[in-house]
């Protein structure tokens, strides 16, 4: 049996997401093949960067946001440079793509008719969302054979929405995770065909949940795509009780940071600049 044919829509986000997606680019063989991509900026559709910025700024404080731009000037505007004369960037997805030769599509609105046309193109079995900052309409939902898998950092139907690290560390959770499940046009729902949890790190803040749960995101993508191409999916019963968050309010990050909490330290250089898990 030839493999499945997989397309990955996600953002361009320099910590994370290229660690995922170069994990299950590495892992690609007998089961599944990445046929083509597309990156999104990182803020919502009709939103802009100032948008994407306004909302941190509710929830970081000034130290944090210092050392956030620490890390973006080193990951982003250093390797941009240091790409153009040769030299390997693990801190950008496009870098990724275009080192493993993935056919990158371009598009605003990844619902569009044009958009669409060109996926159809490539007779898709299974699309995977890792954290695209746009919702998928119906039209998407249905174009590829067997389904499109989104994968979330949270232990589904607990924390549905966005900031889900930032909200387990709010809430005071004891265990941290990420949950892959099948897509509909219900954000965060859907039937859930993989998840896993572990315990809280110590001294947690939201990027280092953000590290783990995405290493667990990026094992998990790699094991469901084989168990689709054996089938062998199961579809799980989640023990989680469901909840729904939009982004942090300036009195919730107020209270995130008097209750002792970090969005981000200078500890966590080690986990955001890590070249791979």
């Amino acid at each position: 049996m030839k493999p499945l044919k997989v397309f990955i829509i996600s953002q361009e986000e320099p910590f994370y997401i290229p660690k995922v997606i170069n994990y299950v680019l590495k892992h690609q063989g007998d089961t599944y093949e990445v046929v083509g991509a597309t990156r999104l900026q990182p803020h919502r559709k009709n939103k802009t960067m100032k948008d994407w910025f306004l909302e941190r700024t509710q929830i970081y404080t000034y130290w944090e946001l210092i050392i956030t731009a620490c890390f973006f000037v080193y990951s982003k505007l250093l390797f941009k440079l240091l790409s153009k004369i040769g030299i390997d960037n693990p801190y950008s997805v496009k870098h990724s793509y275009q080192k493993n030769n993935i056919n990158q599509i371009v598009t605003n609105n990844i619902n569009s008719a044009e958009y669409l046309t060109q996926l159809k193109q490539l007779e898709i079995d299974v699309v995977l969302s890792i954290s695209p900052p746009q919702l998928f309409e119906k039209e998407l939902l249905k174009l590829p054979k067997i389904a499109c898998l989104n994968a979330h950092g949270t232990l589904l139907p607990r924390h549905r929405g966005v900031f889900g690290s930032w909200w387990m560390l709010f809430e005071e959770d004891k265990e941290i995770g990420t949950t892959i499940h099948t897509m509909e046009e219900r954000l965060d729902a859907g039937e859930i065909v993989w998840q896993k949890e572990i315990p809280m790190p110590e001294k947690p803040t939201q990027y280092a949940i953000a590290y783990h749960t995405k290493k667990i995101m990026a094992i998990g993508l790699v094991q469901v795509l084989g168990d689709y191409y054996n089938k062998k999916v199961k579809v799980i019963n989640s023990l989680y009780k469901e909840s729904y968050h939009k982004a942090p309010s300036l009195k919730q990050g107020k209270q995130f940071h008097e209750n002792g909490k970090r969005v981000v330290t200078i500890a966590n250089l080690k986990l955001a600049l890590a070249k791979s898990f």
